[in-house]
C-alpha cells in the first residue's frame, strides 16, 4: 500500500510539472501556444485547451491542414481546403461545426500549422487566475503531501521485514510478497558476505606484501630491506649484497651500544668520585682537634637562700576541732579510712541559718 500511495504522489507531481514546463517553455523556442482560459471568448477553440502551432511556408501546406487564423483579435482553428500562394489568398472551412462556413482568408509568406491541441491543461492557467482556483490548487498539495507522510508511516523498515520473515506464527503459510521479501534479504546479506570476504581478502594481500620484506636481525636492533634494494645485483651477488647490509647494520649497532656504555660508565665513575670525597669530608669532621689554650671563666658562687615560713599554716584534725569548737560550731567531723582524709560536714548547720533567715 505504501508503494501505491507514492506511486500516486509521484504521478500527479510529475503530470504537473510536465504541464507547466509545457506552457510555459513553447514560446522560448518559437511555438505559438494559445490557451483558451475563458469561455465567454468568441473562438472554436475549447475552453482550457492549449494549442501549439508552427510557422510553415506557404508553399509547403497542402489541403486539410488546420492552420490558426487571427480575426477580430480572436484566434481560431480553420482548414485549408484551397491554397493559392501566388496571390496569397486561401479558402478554409470551420469543422467545428457541423456543415462548416467556408472563408476565404489572406495569406503571407508563413503560416501557423496547427502540431497539436491539448484540452484539460489550460485549466492549470484558468485556477491561477481565480481565489478559488488558488485554494483548490493548495488543497491538492496538502492532500499529495498527507499522502506521502502516510506512506512513509506505512513503509516497515528492513529488520521489522526479516522479524516477520523469521517469526512466523504456528501454521502460517508465507505469502508471494513475503517470499519475495524473504529473498531480497537473502540477496542483501550475501552481497555483504561478498564484501567482507573481499575485504578480508584485501587485508590478506596487504599483510603478504609486508611480509614480502626482509628482516636482517642484529644485536637486539631489526632492519628491513625490500628486494627492490637490491635489484642491481645478479641473482649471484643478491646473497652478498644482503650480508653485506646485515654486517653494516650489526657494526652500526654494537657502535651505538659501545657508546651507551661508555656513558654509563662515565656517570658511574663521577658518582663513585662524589661518594669518595664526602666520606673524607665525613671522616675529616671525625677527628679531634689539637688541644689549644682554653681561658677558664671564674664560677659564680651560689648565694645561700633561707626558705621562710609557709603563708598558709598547716593545721591537725585536732587542732582544727578545737578551733571550731572555739568558734562556737559543732559540724560532724567524717574520717575517710581509704583516703585517710578528716571532713568536717557544715551542711546541716548551714541548712538550719538558711531555714532561719526564711522565717
Amino acid at each position: 500500500m505504501s508503494k501505491v500511495l507514492k506511486f500516486i504522489v509521484h504521478f500527479v507531481v510529475i503530470c504537473t510539472l510536465i504541464c507547466v514546463l509545457g506552457l510555459v517553455l513553447p514560446p522560448f523556442f518559437g511555438v505559438r501556444t494559445v490557451i483558451v482560459d475563458k469561455s465567454d471568448k468568441a473562438t472554436n477553440l475549447p475552453v482550457g485547451s492549449v494549442t501549439y502551432a508552427i510557422p510553415e511556408k506557404s508553399s509547403a501546406i497542402s489541403a486539410g491542414t488546420p492552420i490558426l487564423v487571427q480575426k477580430d483579435s480572436e484566434t481560431y482553428k480553420y482548414t485549408i481546403t484551397n491554397l493559392d500562394a501566388s496571390k496569397g489568398t486561401g479558402t478554409v472551412t470551420d469543422q467545428s461545426v457541423s456543415g462548416g462556413k467556408t472563408f476565404t482568408i489572406k495569406v503571407g509568406d508563413y503560416v501557423p500549422k496547427v502540431v497539436v491541441t491539448i484540452g484539460y491543461v489550460g485549466y492549470l492557467m484558468v485556477a491561477t487566475e481565480s481565489i478559488e482556483g488558488l485554494i483548490i490548487l493548495g488543497l491538492v498539495v496538502l492532500f499529495l503531501i498527507i499522502l506521502y507522510v502516510i506512506a512513509e508511516l506505512w513503509k516497515k523498515e528492513p529488520d521489522d521485514i526479516e522479524e516477520d520473515v523469521n517469526d512466523p506464527e504456528p501454521g502460517y503459510v508465507k505469502s508471494r510478497k513475503e517470499l519475495k521479501q524473504e529473498e531480497k534479504a537473502r540477496a542483501r546479506r550475501m552481497k555483504e558476505e561478498e564484501k567482507e570476504i573481499i575485504q578480508e581478502e584485501k587485508a590478506r594481500k596487504h599483510k603478504n606484501k609486508k611480509a614480502d620484506k626482509r628482516k636482517v636481525r642484529t644485536g637486539g636492533f631489526v632492519d628491513e630491506i625490500d628486494e627492490e634494494d637490491v635489484t642491481g645485483y645478479s641473482e649471484n651477488k643478491k646473497k652478498a649484497a644482503i650480508q653485506q647490509t646485515a654486517q653494516t647494520a650489526a657494526s652500526e649497532a654494537h657502535a651505538e651500544l659501545k657508546k651507551e656504555i661508555a656513558a654509563a660508565t662515565s656517570e658511574e665513575a663521577d658518582m663513585l668520585s662524589r661518594l669518595e670525597m664526602a666520606e673524607r669530608t665525613v671522616e675529616e669532621n671525625r677527628k679531634p682537634h689539637p688541644a689549644g689554650k682554653v681561658e677558664e671563666v671564674p664560677e659564680e658562687e651560689e648565694e645561700p637562700v633561707t626558705i621562710g615560713s609557709l603563708a598558709m599554716p598547716s593545721y591537725s584534725a585536732a587542732q582544727l576541732a578545737s578551733r571550731v569548737k572555739k568558734a562556737g560550731d559543732a559540724p560532724d567531723i567524717v574520717k575517710d579510712d581509704i583516703t585517710k582524709v578528716t571532713l568536717f560536714d557544715y551542711s546541716d548547720i548551714i541548712s538550719g541559718d538558711v531555714d532561719d533567715m526564711e522565717e
